[in-house]
């Protein structure tokens, strides 16, 4: 994996756990097991990605790292749920395998001195929009380390979306390209089309490129039905037919733009949100417990040696 951690100025990572360690789960072989039989697969898919990043940004930045990791809370569907009954009701419960991973998981990080965080009833998407909005407060840039387009909404001028398990970078200016509505257009963007991957409904009849070309007329959901009348006029196949949708379904739409809105004004713990490796030997020990090889232990060591000391 090749990481271009080098900034001017002050930049934030944040994690988005889950998205990693499930990759983790399915790439790595699942026969991997520690010392009682445990399944650690997903953990070692886990430490190496965190590894490989925590090694290259203490190679090109200095000074504090605002490393984060934000996972999903147990029951973290539960505010969307509230809302929608059916949010990601159509998804089988996850591997018991990967589960009993989870844990373990976030120990490492914590005990590699990584910022650990959560929010009851919440996902690690709102986690990581609460720390964003914090942080772009106090002059950072971001970049989100995810593959969910949902977190897109979050970017402002000079962040960046990071998928590192397809090596894509996008920036601010690159959102409109790729998906042809602007970062703050996402969340109204995927109420019109439905997502598919979360259960939420959209309008049917209405996808990407229809909603695109509203949403770039009318600048958001409120804009479109303000002017229903204009989009029976617009210049697309189709555009009468659009129009009967967005009034038959409207109630739809703004009970999925309740759940692709991301939520970004959790109360979070009043907790350091710098990397600060403290104690080498704990995390030496865990990773000896899940087998994790010496080569590998000797590069955590130097990593946080280096980090220490910064």
């Amino acid at each position: 994996m090749t990481w271009n951690t080098r900034d001017q100025g002050k930049r934030a990572w944040l994690i988005d756990s889950h998205a990693h360690i499930f990759r983790a789960f399915h790439v790595w072989p699942q026969a991997m097991t520690d010392g009682q039989g445990r399944p650690v697969n997903a953990l070692h898919g886990f430490a190496d990605f965190l590894l490989e990043l925590l090694e290259s940004l203490t190679r090109s930045n200095g000074g504090d790292l605002a490393v984060i990791c934000a996972f999903d809370a147990p029951c973290g569907r539960r505010y969307r749920q509230a809302i929608y009954a059916d949010y990601k009701a159509q998804r089988p419960p996850p591997p018991r395998a990967l589960v009993e991973q989870l844990s373990r998981c976030r120990e490492l990080a914590q005990a590699a001195g990584l910022p650990v965080f959560d929010h009851p009833g919440y996902e690690a998407d709102d986690v990581i929009g609460t720390l964003a909005a914090e942080l772009r407060a106090k002059g950072y840039r971001l970049t989100l380390l995810t593959g969910d387009k949902d977190l897109l909404q979050l970017l402002a001028p000079g962040d960046r979306w990071w998928n590192p398990s397809r090596q894509t970078v996008l920036e601010y200016s690159d959102v409109e390209r790729h998906f042809g509505v602007l970062p703050e257009q996402i969340a109204d963007w995927l109420a019109l089309t439905g997502d598919v991957a979360d259960n939420i409904p959209g309008v049917p009849g209405i996808g990407p490129r229809i909603a695109s070309r509203l949403l770039k007329k009318h600048r958001d959901l409120d804009g479109i039905y303000s002017n229903l009348q204009a989009v029976y006029g617009m210049k697309f196949r189709g555009a009468p037919r659009t129009q009967t949708l967005l009034i038959e379904h409207e109630q739809t739409v703004r009970l999925a733009r309740q759940l692709t809105g991301i939520v970004c004004d959790l109360s979070l713990p009043d907790a350091p949100r710098y990397w600060r490796p403290t104690d080498p030997a704990v995390l030496e020990a865990l990773l000896k417990e899940a087998r994790i090889d010496a080569t590998r232990r000797r590069r955590w060591a130097a990593v946080c040696e280096q980090a220490m000391v910064v």
